[in-house]
Order: structure tokens, then C-alpha cells, then sequence
């Protein structure tokens, strides 16, 4: 009895090293696997970071409408000022659509993305 007790007792510490040494090998291979999976989203990066300096907010020039006054200023000035604003937003825009480029191209599972 005693003998079949530890003889027991050495098959199951046996089985439950094999069991965790096959675990730990699976593990060890999960990264290369996961590196392996994921794609290469570093053009995305740079253009996401490309859009992103550019919509950074520009004053307009307003150095041809310097020499005028009054009506005339204001004249000059408007549809620089408009052209800018119109700008920026685009370029907004443009920032917005790289970024989710970019997310769709880390996480294809998330949701919007056409994957």
C-alpha cells in the first residue's frame, strides 16, 4: 500500500513538471507568434504624424493687405482669412482620417474598420 502511495505520489509530480514545462514552452512561443501576427503600421505612422504637425493651427499672411486702410484692409484681409480657416480645417480632417488609419491598422477588429 505505502509503496503504491508513493509511486502515485511520483506519477502525478512527473505529470504536473511535464504538464507546466509544456505550458512554459507555449508561453515562450506565444511572442514570436503575436510579433509574427502583427502588421507593419509605420508608414500609417508617419503619415498620421505628418497630418498632425499640419493641422497645427497657421496664422494667415497678411502682408499684402499692410499698406491698405479702412474698407480696403478689411477687403483684402477677409479671403486670406477665410482660404486659412478652410485650411485648417482640411487639414483637420485629413489628421482625423490618418489616425483612424492608423487604429484600424493596430486593431483590425475594432469596430469601423473594414477588416
Amino acid at each position: 500500500m505505502k509503496r503504491t502511495l508513493s509511486m502515485i505520489a511520483v506519477l502525478s509530480a512527473f505529470t504536473a513538471l511535464t504538464w507546466s514545462g509544456a505550458a512554459l514552452a507555449a508561453d515562450a512561443a506565444k511572442p514570436a507568434a503575436e510579433a509574427a501576427a502583427k502588421p507593419d503600421c509605420s508608414a500609417k505612422q508617419a503619415d498620421y504624424d505628418a497630418a498632425k504637425t499640419a493641422a497645427k493651427p497657421q496664422k494667415p499672411d497678411l502682408s499684402s493687405c499692410k499698406d491698405k486702410k479702412g474698407k480696403d484692409k478689411t477687403d483684402c484681409e477677409k479671403p486670406l482669412k477665410d482660404k486659412a480657416k478652410e485650411d485648417a480645417k482640411a487639414a483637420t480632417e485629413k489628421s482625423k482620417a490618418a489616425k483612424k488609419e492608423l487604429d484600424c491598422c493596430k486593431n483590425p477588429k475594432m469596430k469601423g474598420c473594414s477588416a
